[in-house]
């Protein structure tokens, strides 16, 4: 069976004065490669996913049969068989104060106490009339008729299901890569068991992890906090604590919620404003999330019940957002436009054309073939039918990253390219060209005037770098033609992984989308 590298789904840059990193995740394991020798000097592989859909443990026949000869009323259900149970209406002959009582819910056996509790005092006062006794056993013998049927099915369900084999173990794919300048951590996030981690950043050793609640979409950070946006629509902060406070137990806490899949989020800062007598006011700080409903949403930080406003005007999932260095928001996602926003006032400056720049790059018929390939990787999706009309091409924005405060590179899915947009002297965002990559780029990182990125190729190079500063723009083999190949995966399994990475597509409503959310 014939086998292709598995794509790069994350990367990063960690500085150091020492020996700076090229971070790379590669499903479950990250390696740190020297971006002076480029050979990989720390891996660290995410601990075992865990198992879905497992069986639950079966109780061994010798402890079962334990517990029925104590009399538990457990035991009496699950070793009862079912021409075993019957049932006696109760006499009012002899002492009334020991006289047995059947429990609805616990029938007994033959010869056995289990299942029986002494007829309170109250209940000897009116004795049941015969008829009514029948009447009542009648009803009572059906109940526990119904319950034994119920307990045979419920055991031939457990059978059944012990009896399947176990999933395949899905990989615990790494999810975001974010370093913490000046504190040599890295923040990485595992997806099939939601942990968030704290890493040294060139040893790679785990420092402090945290349990997070739902699976993340993005993480970004403050300067003394990390946060988590996740699938729920949840914004959780988890405090970066100092060096010596690493060990110390610590737990997330609540900012914001939406109620829509939260697909980003970042941090922006409005500036000091001056009062009429010349004082300079505090700076006022901000969280910006997007959902798949196409908010914006700008909410005050750390006063996070206070929301200052909207950017509202996409009309599909916002997936990614930028804050420039001018202080404006950049944001894209499922249009065929991106946002320049004046966030604080949550007006639309520009809607700036990235349709042209892949018409130009693709045919009709390949822009065609590759919306059909992306909509089909994911199973849950839904499917043309014969005799609809035809899916149009669409656009998914993965990536949003400003270079040296000089252009704004943008990554879409599925596209061989980034694109590149710079600044004219008005301030908005003009299309001055494209980088070339290997295959469809899967992550990006940027680090002063170069721009890191990997790709979704079977020849070509997994990461690749290009510098802004040069005047010929080409993308170069960041492992300078020292052999790397990551991983392998099997051609069988080459469908999953397409599914996990290629995802943006997913959050687009209607034909595509996914079915439970249309």
């Amino acid at each position: 069976m014939t086998s292709r590298r598995h794509p790069v789904q994350a990367i990063a840059y960690a500085p150091s004065d020492s020996s700076p990193r090229l971070l790379v995740a590669i499903a479950e394991t990250v390696y740190a490669i020297s971006t002076t020798t480029h050979e990989t000097v720390a891996i660290w592989k995410a601990p075992p996913a865990p198992v879905q859909g497992k069986p639950q443990p079966q109780a061994p026949d010798a402890v079962i049969a334990g517990k029925a000869e104590e009399g538990g009323d457990a035991a009496t259900e699950e070793t009862l068989p079912a021409d075993e149970a019957t049932t006696a209406p109760p006499t009012t002959e002899g002492n009334t104060e020991s006289t047995d009582v059947v429990m609805a819910d616990s029938p007994p056996s033959v010869g056995s106490s289990a299942g029986k509790r002494k007829r309170s005092p109250s209940a000897t006062l009116n004795p049941p009339a015969e008829a009514t006794g029948s009447v009542d056993a009648d009803a009572e013998s059906k109940k526990l008729d119904k319950m034994t049927r119920n307990q045979k099915k419920s055991q031939k369900k457990k059978a059944k299901n012990a009896a399947k084999p176990l999933p395949p173990p899905q990989p615990n794919y790494i999810g975001q890569l974010v370093p913490l300048e000046g504190r040599n951590l890295i923040a990485i996030t595992t997806l099939e068991d939601k942990t968030l981690r704290l890493h040294n950043s060139e040893t790679l050793e785990v420092v402090k992890e945290w349990v997070l609640h739902k699976r993340p979409s993005e993480i970004t950070l403050t300067p003394a906090t990390i946060l988590v946006g996740d699938k729920f629509g949840d914004v959780f902060s988890y405090k970066i604590p100092p060096p010596l406070e690493l060990e110390e137990p610590s737990e997330g806490k609540l900012l914001l919620g939406h109620v829509s899949l939260l697909t980003t989020l970042t941090t922006a800062t409005s500036p000091q404003q001056i009062a009429q007598n010349g004082d300079s006011g505090d700076a006022k700080k901000y969280i910006i999330t997007a959902d798949r409903d196409e908010h914006i949403r700008i909410t005050n930080y750390p006063l996070t019940h206070v929301i200052h406003g909207f950017c509202l005007g996409h009309t599909a999932f916002v997936n990614r957002l930028l804050i420039t260095k001018d202080n404006f928001l950049v944001s894209g996602g499922g249009d065929d436009w991106l946002g320049l926003w004046d966030w604080k006032a949550g007006k639309l400056l520009q809607r700036v054309d990235i349709r042209a720049p892949i018409d130009a790059m693709l045919s009709h018929e390949e822009g065609k073939a590759l919306t059909e390939k992306l909509r089909g990787y994911n199973k849950k999706r839904k499917r043309r039918e014969e005799g609809e009309a035809e899916v149009d091409i669409t656009i998914a924005v993965t990536e949003i990253l400003e270079v040296d405060g000089r252009e704004v590179i943008v990554v879409l899915e599925g596209i061989p390219a980034l694109l590149r947009y710079k600044y004219t002297t008005e301030g908005k965002l003009e299309y001055s060209g494209s980088i070339k990559a290997a295959g469809s780029v899967t992550s990006v990182a940027v680090y002063g005037s170069r721009v890191y990125f990997g790709a979704d190729s079977d020849e070509g190079t997994l990461a690749s770098y290009a510098d802004i500063t040069e005047g010929e723009i080409t993308a170069k083999d960041f492992f300078d033609g020292k052999p790397f190949e990551g991983q392998l995966i099997e051609e069988s399994g080459v469908d999953a992984v397409n599914e996990r990475l290629y995802t943006v597509e997913a959050f687009r409503k209607g034909f595509g989308g996914f079915m439970e959310d249309d």
